[in-house]
């Protein structure tokens, strides 16, 4: 009995049945062959699904926001302006709290939209935080709206990259200005924004200061704008959009933050942009 159970008993097929389960484990998570990942609630911890879902409402409050602001563009009131102020820090602070005390770093990049996914990737070798300290969210919230005066001989785009080169955190030097309005991409988005701006139609133009946007964050406008204001001037850059969250809810907090500073300019630049 105990001969014939070693050469193909019960015993030897019950041991030959789990090898082969354990081979076809093996071969399903083999390169190459592996499955979709899929997310479940024992994938993600708690915390990281209420922070998406959270952090999707806080988005929708920023679209609105911007809605707001667009819808105000032809009035020649502060109340767009004062709005935004207002309500950026109520929006900014909620996004804080959620990033700084309920869910942990380690979840954080589970958290940002697919639409953001890449830009929140580039930073990652810079070891830059996603999210803003508090202290950095009460720093940019205190910052005042800048005042911009054109140069001589300024056209309305020369005016709408100065504003973003601002909020930014990044000075106009001649070299770098005339570098990044020469590009193709960038070139043809501004000339757009600035097109829409001067005939009053907000949507669009918020529509295309996105363009702007996005334009900026392309590997080449940001290999240019280092080169030409060093190093750290990169991480200025993206350091300006987590602190406007750009990571986690998109751009329109901070084309809200462009359009709020255009009204803010209006008779300033209103040879330019009128």
């Amino acid at each position: 009995m105990v001969g014939s159970r070693s050469r193909g008993g019960p015993g030897t097929r019950r041991r030959d049945l789990l090898a082969m389960a354990g081979a076809l484990a093996v071969s399903a998570f083999a390169p190459g062959r592996a499955a979709a990942q899929r997310f479940t609630a024992t994938s993600i911890s708690q915390a990281a699904q209420q922070a998406r879902r959270d952090a999707g409402r806080l988005a929708r409050r920023a679209d609105n926001l911007l809605r707001l602001t667009v819808a105000d563009g032809p009035e020649r009131g502060a109340a767009a302006v004062r709005r935004f102020r207002a309500e950026q820090a109520a929006l900014a602070r909620e996004l804080a709290a959620i990033f700084n005390t309920r869910v942990s770093e380690d979840d954080w990049l589970l958290v940002v939209p697919t639409r953001e996914l890449d830009l929140a990737l580039t930073m990652q070798p810079l070891v830059i935080r996603l999210a803003p300290t508090a202290d950095d969210v009460e720093a940019a919230i205190k910052q005042p709206l800048p005042q911009i005066e054109p140069l001589v001989g300024d056209l309305a785009e020369d005016v709408l990259l100065t504003i973003v080169l601002d909020a930014l955190g990044l000075t106009r030097r001649v070299a770098l200005f005339e570098q990044l309005k020469d590009d193709s991409i960038l070139g043809a988005a501004l000339k757009d924004a600035a097109r829409a701006v001067k005939a009053r139609r907000y949507g669009l133009a918020a529509m295309e200061l996105e363009r702007v946007m996005r334009a900026m964050v392309l590997p080449g406008t940001v290999a240019a704008i280092g080169e030409n204001l060093g190093k750290n001037s990169t991480r200025t850059f993206y350091q300006s959009l987590v602190v406007r969250f750009v990571p986690f809810v998109g751009w329109s907090y901070f084309d809200t933050l462009l359009l709020a500073t255009i009204y803010f300019n209006r008779d300033t630049t209103a040879p330019v942009l009128r």
